[in-house]
């Protein structure tokens, strides 16, 4: 099983469908907001170390630097986590080396467990080593995360790792501390990792989000590998800069397997990054103009949607099952001027294993005037 590029799979749909010259792409969570204009000083500043190979550890200052910011966020009881810490290539790289070093530990065991619908990288972890992937369909009433009651305890003894999601993507919920502490026990019972994706930890409405990093601290962050990166808190995608963090001996493993096969953050990228992440006020504002937009959405959806503010990320995961397929509501959007992606993209469930057709997945990246005209056709076309 591998998930194949929902924008791949949305562009082939589409080709036999007219659309409009003006038309708005909200199908791909791409941040619009302005990086910090100190990062391309940083970059010319420090433009000779290019010439220089990048180390694939964290370093004195990345790891410093890192450490600090887990320290503020997460009210840690240490600020030196630097052997805890690597450099990686932006989360989806990291996400990946993750799944082939999990089954490299846990080579005896046979399951990844996933949520269903999930960012389509973590579908590769079974399919590249050839392990199975538990693909465990979420529902609203479990806040969109795995029902972890629904998990037999043979299951959970052959799990390599399980995939966590929070705030959730598509869905924009949050797990709660008590979720967490479930999961994490879970973990220690069983001895799986925790592949925590955490890239959207920083977009969130009002209450930060909480992490399985706290949560694991007084066991020395045992099990845990959690993903995080500049793309969406500091609108960088195309830096390609993030870190790992986690059990030392985890991180030791993973530095083993990434120094020989991976790529490495630039030097200069590193420096600029250092900088992001010890900078929160690009970031409230950048939440603060996310808000605007659900703001703007919630005011102007027509009620009939029943539509509420998610408290992360910054998707709309919008259910559409009474107005047709997720396929053909896609399609009649997007001949209205609208590029949303279909919910079952995101899945490899289908037909009632999967509620992910039931739903459209919105992107809120765009101007506040597209996000207005947006709503303004799903309210038309889907009348």
């Amino acid at each position: 099983m591998v998930a194949i590029s929902p924008f791949q799979r949305t562009r082939e749909l589409l080709k036999n469908y007219s659309g409009k010259d003006d038309w708005i792409d909200m199908s791909i969570g791409s941040p619009k907001h302005d990086m910090p204009s100190f990062v391309k000083e940083i970059i010319d500043d420090n433009f000779r170390e290019f010439q220089n190979y990048p180390p694939a550890n964290s370093g004195i200052n990345f790891g410093k630097n890192i450490s600090a910011w887990l320290t503020r966020r997460h009210n840690l009881n240490s600020d030196d986590f630097t052997d805890n810490i690597l450099p990686i290539s932006g989360s989806r790289e990291g996400l990946f080396f993750g799944s082939l070093l999990a089954k490299r530990l846990h080579n005896d065991k046979s399951i990844f467990i996933l949520p269903d619908p999930f960012y389509p990288v973590y579908a590769t972890a079974g399919y590249y080593t050839e392990r199975h992937n538990l693909a465990i369909n979420v529902l609203e009433k479990d806040n969109f995360f795995i029902d972890l009651s629904l998990v037999e305890n043979g299951t959970w003894s052959k799990t390599i790792a399980f995939f966590l999601c929070s705030p959730s993507n598509p869905q924009g919920t949050i797990a709660s501390t008590l979720y967490l502490e479930k999961l994490y026990e879970l973990s220690l019972r069983y001895n799986f990792v925790i592949i925590a994706d955490e890239c959207y930890s920083e977009i969130y409405r009002n209450e930060a989000p909480q992490s399985i990093i706290k949560v694991a601290e007084k066991d020395k962050f045992k099990n845990i590998l959690s993903f995080n990166s500049l793309s969406k808190r500091s609108n960088a995608p195309g830096l390609r800069s993030g870190f790992v963090f986690g059990e030392k001996d985890l991180i030791d493993k993973f530095f083993n397997l990434r120094n020989v096969s991976s790529p490495t953050v630039p030097i200069p990228i590193q420096i600029a990054s250092e900088a992001l992440w010890n900078d929160e006020s690009h970031v409230i504002e950048n939440r603060k103009l996310y808000n605007q937009k659900f703001e703007i959405f919630q005011n102007n959806i027509d009620k009939k949607f029943n539509f509420k503010i998610p408290s992360g990320g910054f998707f709309v995961w919008l259910k559409i099952s009474e107005f047709g397929t997720d396929e053909e509501v896609t399609a009649k959007l997007w001949s209205a001027g609208l590029k949303v992606i279909p919910g079952s993209y995101l899945s490899v469930n289908t037909g009632n294993n999967s509620s992910a057709n039931n739903y459209i997945r919105i992107a809120l990246v765009g101007e506040n005037n597209d996000v207005k005209r947006a709503v303004g056709l799903i309210n038309t076309v889907l009348n």
